[in-house]
């Protein structure tokens, strides 16, 4: 699988778990702590594999530095969401906010980042950078799992 393949993979799994605890219900914590980690994860792997290998293309080079500024602004909320309790209006309210933030930000990377990417790499590059991204992601994730509960 290339970058592109890989990303997208995290992407329908970020729009999936967004529209889960945008829903709400008696799990939506639990809900949300998945979707927590998984733009915690992504946004990290992606930032020192994807948009690394695109720091030296001048037609990238708009997008990632926007890229950047969007997972800054999204675990600003992340952070606050987590300060908030998970029942009540301004919690959902926050995550409405998020789920905008965070939709416009995959749709941009696809449509618009993802074009400049393939002008910058070559198809053996995107197919390295797609295995060292899922190598990555892969770790990140064992890291960020919570530990097994005690008996």
């Amino acid at each position: 699988m290339t970058i592109y393949d890989r990303i997208k993979q995290d992407h329908d799994t970020v729009r999936d778990l967004l529209e889960k605890a945008e829903k709400g219900g008696a799990n939506v914590r639990s809900v949300y702590e998945d979707l927590q980690r998984e733009l915690w994860a992504h946004g990290k792997v992606e930032e020192a594999v994807f948009y690394q290998a695109l720091s030296k293309a001048k037609n990238a080079k708009e997008e990632t530095v926007e890229g950047l500024n969007e997972h800054h602004m999204i675990n600003g909320l992340l952070d606050e969401l987590n300060a908030m309790p998970a029942e009540g209006t301004a919690w959902k309210a926050k995550l409405q906010v998020l789920g905008e933030i965070v939709r416009h930000h995959l749709d941009e990377e696809e449509e618009e980042l993802f074009e400049e990417a393939e002008k910058a790499l070559d198809d053996k590059r995107a197919k390295e950078l797609g295995t060292l991204y899922a190598d990555r992601k892969k770790h990140m994730m064992a890291a960020l799992a919570p530990l097994p509960k005690s008996a």
